[in-house]
């Protein structure tokens, strides 16, 4: 940026002696017939919302939020053939996305030498065009100005000698991601090595854990580590707001006789919630790699295609989040893919889709298309912490009891858990049809307390509870050696 001159009272404004204007996407007159005469730059605004403070009067609280370019507008005396190019723009536009506008600003210094400042806008594309009117007058009186004007849209500036430095350069933000990994849920041990990855504050650390937060950047690089041979779908514009739930079951008695509330009974927490709204675009769309590059329609036709790709196969891809991964069918695990948001240094917890509602709101000449909005909604996938084994970040392995003389399975139930009523459990997980007939000296396989199911106070199964998969697979074999025994 130049240095200004001195103050000179006698001298007050620029001399403005006219601009030029360039657009790239058009090929055949970048200047759209010049003889512009006019040109409004617009504004610049720093958006901020007032926010109300209690017990404040006089002060005035305000959240910043993003800056708002105002639109650039140009006008011109019309004159015939020259109208026909900013038609052409607004079709090409619509084809094939924003591009580069170029105005340059020719003036007279104080010394009365030409100068120019030049003003480059990115992602600029047509908004409105105010055709001339026209009216026929009697020929004694002096025909009106016939004007056209011309309004376009651009997301702000870019190699600018015109305007001060700061503004200059398009903004470099980290891609937002939906890591997917099919059939990770019936791996054991994957789900607890994955649940690790988050920069999300583990349990405990408000109670004077430790946080993972401060080693985010070796945290981001073993994820990468372990999430890089996976698939993944990016979405071309991070969410701007993600929301996050979590909830605990308390469950309370009636009791007509209490002052205050009844007991009340712990029912176990439900699983962190996230979900955000997201854009699949396939259609032309705002793109920092365009802004430095001046091509003409034909050679973007080549890089985006004249009707946008579809968004159909990314669509299809979300979708079968929701389905049986084909990998986890083969081995015979049933699960859904699991999957992790990484943008940044932000990973979120390991998590499960839970739904998926998406509209498509464009489509191309073939019907195919090519633009979907949507809300993705997942849930973080339960892995515990003490079912982890330090060393191996596997399940933890199961205990073993052996059966004394006089033993039942109460007393066992009762040395494990130090609750008689767990023989059930011990029962099934074993494959004990019945309780009475054991035999001394057999090893009993014993689960760990976080994998028994929750029962009522009568010992019945509370509903929707039972015996995990791994505990009840894990029991086969010593099941097998119970029958041989008995």
């Amino acid at each position: 940026m130049s240095v200004p001159s001195s103050f000179d009272a006698e001298y007050t404004a620029t001399n403005f002696r006219g601009f030029s204007l360039s657009v790239d996407i058009v090929g055949g007159d970048q200047t759209l017939g010049a003889n512009w005469q006019t040109l409004s730059l617009g504004s610049v605004t720093l958006q901020a919302n007032d926010i109300d403070a209690g017990g404040y009067q006089q002060s005035r609280f305000q959240l910043l939020g993003q800056l708002a370019y105002g639109d650039v507008t140009l006008t011109r005396p019309w004159t015939p053939n020259q109208s026909g190019w900013i038609a052409e723009w607004f079709a090409l536009a619509e084809q094939y996305g924003p591009t580069t506008v170029s105005v340059t600003i020719n003036y007279l210094d104080v010394s009365g030498n030409l100068q120019k400042a030049s003003y480059n806008f990115r992602n600029a594309y047509p908004v409105t065009w105010t055709q001339p009117n026209f009216a026929a007058v009697p020929s004694d009186q002096q025909p009106p100005s016939i004007t056209e004007s011309l309004t376009f849209s651009h997301a702000g500036y870019f190699d600018t000698n015109g305007l001060t430095p700061g503004i200059q350069d398009p903004e470099a933000v980290q891609v937002f991601r939906l890591m997917i990994l099919p059939g990770s849920a019936g791996v054991p041990g994957m789900a607890s090595a994955l649940a690790s990855m988050t920069s999300w504050t583990p349990m405990g650390a408000a109670m004077g854990g430790t946080s993972v937060t401060s080693a985010a950047s070796s945290l981001v690089a073993q994820a990468m580590g372990m999430l890089g041979p996976f698939p993944s779908i990016t979405f071309w514009v991070p969410p701007s707001s993600m929301s996050v739930s979590k909830s605990a079951n308390w469950s309370v008695n009636n009791s007509p006789n209490a002052n205050g509330s009844g007991p009340v009974t712990w029912g176990g927490t439900d699983p962190l919630a996230l979900s955000f709204d997201f854009i699949l675009d396939a259609a032309a769309t705002d793109s920092n790699g365009m802004e430095t590059s001046a091509r003409n329609a034909e050679q973007l036709a080549t890089l985006v295609g004249p009707s946008g790709h579809s968004v159909l196969p990314v669509v299809e891809q979300l979708l079968a989040l929701c389905e049986v991964d084909p990998l986890s069918a083969v081995l015979g695990m049933g699960s859904s893919p699991l999957v992790m948001l990484l943008w940044g240094d932000f990973i979120s917890p390991l998590c499960y889709v839970s739904d998926i509602q998406l509209q498509f709101t464009k489509f191309n000449a073939d019907g195919e298309p090519v633009r979907a909005t949507g809300t993705l909604s997942l849930r973080q996938y339960p892995v515990s912490d003490a079912l982890q084994n330090p060393t191996s970040g596997g399940e933890l392995p199961r205990t073993a009891a052996t059966l004394y003389d006089g033993d039942s399975l109460a007393h066992v139930a009762y040395r494990a858990y130090r609750d008689p009523a767990r023989w059930r459990d011990l029962a099934e997980v074993n494959g004990i049809d019945d309780p009475l007939r054991t035999v001394p000296g057999v090893s009993l396989l014993v689960p760990a307390a976080q994998e028994l199911p929750a029962r009522t106070e009568t010992g019945r199964l509370a509903s929707g509870s039972g015996m995990s998969g791994s505990a009840r697979r894990a029991g086969i074999e010593t099941s097998g050696r119970m029958q041989a025994l008995t």
